[in-house]
């Protein structure tokens, strides 16, 4: 007899950058995943609750009653945007470990044992390309997503670039010739949800017209 494969909902005490993470997660798993093609919450809707939840979070930080009330609202509603997914890949009964962890969520006992993921570590950024950066990473084990920014004040602030399921293909297009880009990664994935955000790196944008002649 094959046992029941439970879903975990634990991400409902997740603190408030896990949760992000972890949303973050299931959208990018369940994109174009065959297995759950039918989720109770469409992907756009995710997407739109996971930003205004991160927007939510941003401005609670600094703000006052107001905003961390909006704050609340925004991860209530995530997180029962979640559940219902969760409830979802439930009702599918899979019977395989890996089918159910290829959706971003977690078991609700599989394994007691805490997966912590290292910080990234960036080799170069490479500008071979005029007005783009293309970076070069190392892998991090057991990291199933990587989250990416990018600055172009010195790291006075930060805007997200994307995130991407492996290190391949990480390209910061359509730049300014002559600034300088700096670009920062974090792991996601494993017990802890995220990795700390790596060291940036720099590099100048270059031109794609040739120097005058002198």
């Amino acid at each position: 007899m094959k046992r029941t494969i439970r879903v975990a909902v634990s991400f409902a005490r997740f603190n408030k950058d896990q949760l992000n993470c972890f949303a973050i997660l299931v959208l990018l798993c369940l994109r174009n995943n065959p297995l759950f093609s039918k989720p109770t919450v469409s992907l756009a809707d995710l997407g739109a609750l996971q930003v205004a939840y991160q927007d939510a979070m941003s401005a609670a930080t600094l703000g006052g009653s107001k905003d961390s009330a909006a704050f609340r609202e925004a991860r209530g509603a995530l997180v029962t945007a979640l559940r219902r997914i969760a409830g979802y890949i439930q009702s599918l009964g899979l019977t395989k470990e890996s089918d159910v962890l290829s959706s971003g969520f977690d078991l609700a006992v599989w394994n007691t044992r805490q997966t912590l993921l290292t910080t990234p570590v960036l080799v170069r950024l490479d500008n071979s390309v005029t007005t783009q950066l293309t970076l070069k990473m190392r892998a991090v084990a057991n990291a199933r997503v990587y989250e990416v920014q990018f600055s172009a004040d010195g790291g006075q602030t930060w805007q997200r670039l994307g995130v991407y399921p492996n290190t391949q293909g990480i390209v910061l297009a359509g730049l300014m010739p002559g600034v300088v880009y700096a670009m920062r990664v974090r792991a996601i994935g494993g017990s802890t949800r995220s990795s700390g955000w790596s060291n940036p790196i720099s590099c100048m944008a270059l031109s794609a017209e040739p120097p005058p002649n002198r």
